[in-house]
């Protein structure tokens, strides 16, 4: 049986930053830069690699191909944000934002502009959740428990 060795942070910022210098799509390019701070905020935060298992291993994979895929790194990229949530309430940028403003157009739009006989009201929801969501995002930075944007 083979003992699978991880990699560690440093040789994973090393790898993605080959990568970025040869590649030529805008968007892996963008995601790439945020693949790379993240595992620098990890390792700033000194959380271990270990713990964020499988997507890892994924990337690690994933990195040993020639052309990168977007959708690949994009999910790479979700679930390895998804571990953080479950394992440490570490939560991605924005998280609580992008989650209010849904649920301000529902909780608050659709019955307002229902009540008033209007569906154009229904687009007030969304700054209301916007607020409550960007306040969420604020507290959870405040705690030390939301990644830094790029």
């Amino acid at each position: 049986m083979w003992l699978k060795i991880m990699p560690t942070y440093d040789s994973l910022i090393s790898r993605l930053q080959e990568k970025l210098q040869d590649e030529k799509h805008l968007t892996c390019h963008k995601i790439i830069r945020q693949l790379i701070h993240l595992f620098e905020q990890l390792k700033t935060r000194e959380i271990p690699i270990e713990a964020l298992g499988e997507p890892i291993d994924r990337l690690d994979k994933f990195l040993e191909i020639e052309t990168l895929r977007f959708g690949q790194l994009r999910t790479l990229k979700g679930n390895i944000h998804s571990v953080l949530k479950k394992k440490f309430e570490i939560l991605p940028p924005h998280f609580y934002r992008g989650q209010w403003m849904t649920l301000g157009m529902v909780i608050f739009g659709i019955p307002l502009g229902t009540a008033l006989g209007n569906i154009a009201f229904m687009g007030v929801g969304i700054p209301i959740g916007l607020a409550i969501g960007v306040a969420k995002d604020k507290k959870a930075q405040e705690e030390g428990k939301m990644l830094t944007d790029i």
